[in-house]
């Protein structure tokens, strides 16, 4: 009898709990939202009020739109950053400033990958552009995907022997 008693003394306090006008708008006025009065404390925003905030959040935050930008957004999603690369060992088979094509043993495909101004390249130690390797010259490259693209982070050659 106690526990009926107890369930029926929660749920009518839920109740009337649930039907306190503490905390909503008094005398709402929709063309004026700052100008409205609260009974109490604040339960949140209007749904009207987010939209026009996130709007004025970003112009603040996004501003003028550069290649430092550009490249600062591309650290933050996650390119450029070795732990999240791939890696791949191959040999050069075809370069130039833009890309360079490895070949690799066995049965799987050359791979195509981007070379970018950020991409460490270097041939037995000593950084170089990616157009200066030789080819032939065995290639341990580290990459990401952006979209479609394959961007290599850092390519490690080493000269081919003679």
């Amino acid at each position: 009898m106690k526990k009926i008693i107890v369930a029926a003394v929660m749920c009518l306090g839920t109740a009337a709990f649930a039907q306190d006008t503490t905390g909503t708008p008094q005398n709402p006025a929709p063309s004026a939202p700052s100008s409205r009065q609260m009974n109490g404390p604040s339960t949140g925003v209007e749904a009207q009020e987010v939209g026009p905030a996130i709007g004025d959040a970003a112009k603040k935050v996004v501003g003028k739109d550069t290649s430092k930008d550009k490249a600062e957004a591309a650290n933050k999603t996650g390119v450029w950053k070795d732990k999240d690369a791939f890696s791949l060992n191959g040999t050069v088979k075809a370069k130039d400033d833009d890309d360079i094509t490895l070949a690799r043993t066995g049965t799987l495909p050359e791979v195509k990958l981007d070379v970018r101004e950020q991409t460490k390249v270097t041939l037995d130690g000593k950084t170089v552009k990616a157009s200066e390797l030789p080819e032939g010259a065995s290639v341990r490259a580290k990459f990401q995907l952006e979209g479609d693209d394959s961007i290599a982070l850092e390519l490690k050659a080493t000269s081919p022997k003679k």
